[in-house]
Formats: structure tokens, sequence, C-alpha cells
């Protein structure tokens, strides 16, 4: 009678065991939960900094030759037989206008000239030419440089410094 009772609690105990196993089965865990989250939307992206003038300036030539013809409608050069000839060449590469409101002058390092009234336009992807001319009292080699300063069509200041001329001596 021993055996039929260990065998009966086995097979009780083998019923629980697999249903215990069964149950645990039918509360697998889904991979995915069943409310999923809506999507977060992607940020936006940030918004292209405004454009703004870049202006290069070319002397040319450079250095530039000793000329020695005379300027006859300024007092100041009246007489001189020392002088020079260049362009200064403005080009806009930023895709921005730049309208350049004053410029310095600077002769052998010192200012010499300055104009604050002036209305020098550089097209946006464009060029300007400024012709520049120099006299001396004196005949050896000279340095000129030009500064301008201005504003872009998107409101943003802008100065720049031409090369130095390097005006030869005769």
């Amino acid at each position: 009678m021993k055996v039929k009772s260990i065998t009966s609690s086995l097979a009780v105990s083998l019923i629980i065991v697999i249903s215990l196993n069964t149950a645990c089965a039918d509360k697998s865990t889904p991979t995915a939960p069943s409310n999923p989250a809506p999507p977060q939307a992607a940020a936006p992206p940030p918004a292209p900094a405004p454009a703004t003038a870049s202006v290069q300036l070319t002397i040319n030539p450079n250095p530039v030759p000793f000329s020695g013809q005379p300027i006859t409608d300024s007092s100041g050069c009246a007489g001189s037989k020392n002088t020079w000839f260049y362009e200064q060449v403005a080009k806009e590469t930023g895709g921005v206008a730049v309208t350049f409101t004053s410029r310095i002058d600077k002769f052998d390092g010192r200012v010499v000239n300055t104009v604050s009234n002036l209305n020098m336009v550089v097209p946006a992807n464009g060029t300007v030419s400024v012709k520049s001319r120099w006299c001396s009292s004196q005949a050896v080699a000279h340095t000129a440089q030009t500064t301008f300063s201005g504003i872009d069509d998107k409101g943003h200041t802008l100065t720049v410094e031409a090369p130095v001329a390097n005006l030869k001596s005769p």
C-alpha cells in the first residue's frame, strides 16, 4: 500500500509540476509593450546662419611701377614728377552686397586721408575697381594702404584692409 500511495503522490506531484510549467509558459513576457509610446518628433534642424558679405581686396599691379606722369587735378600733387597709379579691386564672394561708407588711406604707414561720406557698392558676387594714385616730393620707394568700412545688405558691419601697395622707386 505504501507503494501505491507513493506512486499516487508522485503522480500528483508530477501533475502539479506540469501544471506549474504550463502556467509559467502561459505568462510569457511580450517583447514589446502592448501600448507603445508614440514616436517622438525629431527636433527641427537649426536655421542657417544669415549670409554675410565677404570682400577681398587686391592691388593691380603690385608692386606698383613708378609712373612719372603728372597729376594735374590735385593741388597737393601739382608739380610732382614722383607718381604712381594702380587699381584696388574689391571682390565680394559671400553672396551679399556691401556698401562701403568710409575709407582710410595710409602713405608710408601714416594716415593721410579719411573719407567718411563714401558710397561704394560692391554687388553680391561682383567686383568693383577703384583707381588709386599717389604722388610724393621724394623720389624713393613708398607704401600705400587703404581700409574700407561699411555695412552689408544683411546689416552686418564690415571692415576690409587692402594689401600694402608697394610703390617702386624711380
